[in-house]
């Protein structure tokens, strides 16, 4: 798997976040986005993703050498950031049900999953802290089957206990495919390979 960025900016309004940012990220390979608060690095990884476009140059994608469509990206990603939504009114069980309905999950089971999250089955969403909620949006992306998983500021609002956990397993996983890291804390990415600073 392959992602290329080639001279790709973004504005809003008349605005430009950030310009002519080009990169390669292949399977294998642990990259961080860096650079300091509202420079766009959200805003470059959703671009990566797919669900928004860039104003200026282009995104191309490959598996084997063969093009992806942006429109099919999704079904080769994960992604976890803090500001992705769970349905509130879902239980733990209900939510994890719910996503594996939707993409395989890898390595584990959903009954195992549960437990390696450590919330009660039946607590729902809306009565979760905000570490918790954390904690089941990583572990949804890191134990979907995918080729590029996509993380956004992956330990915010964690424990020391779970933050360690997050990036045990981030680490862990360095050559079973891309692995992209937003953050502005050196301790999310300091076992990057390759760092794009805005």
């Amino acid at each position: 798997m392959k992602i290329d960025l080639d001279k790709v900016s973004k504005k809003y309004g008349s605005q430009w976040i950030f310009r002519g940012v080009s990169a390669s990220f292949e399977s294998g390979g642990i990259y961080a986005i860096t650079g300091a608060n509202g420079s766009g690095k959200s805003t470059l990884l959703k671009i990566v993703s797919g669900i928004i476009t860039p104003n200026e140059g282009k995104v191309t994608y490959a598996a084997n050498s063969a093009a992806i469509p942006v429109e099919d990206i999704y079904k080769y990603l994960s992604y976890s950031a803090p500001y992705l939504d769970l349905p509130e009114e879902l239980t733990i069980a209900e939510m994890i049900a719910f996503h594996a309905g939707m993409k395989s999950l890898h390595g584990i089971t959903a009954t195992e999953l549960l437990k390696v999250i450590d919330i009660p089955a039946g607590k729902e969403i809306r009565d979760c802290s905000s570490g918790m909620k954390q904690r089941v949006k990583f572990a949804l992306a890191y134990y979907t089957q995918s080729d590029i998983l996509l993380l956004d500021e992956p330990t915010a609002n964690m424990d020391h206990h779970w933050r360690d956990w997050t990036l045990s397993l981030v680490r862990a996983d360095a050559q079973k495919r891309i692995i992209i890291i937003c953050s502005n804390e050196e301790y999310e990415y300091d076992f990057a390979q390759v760092l794009v600073s805005l």
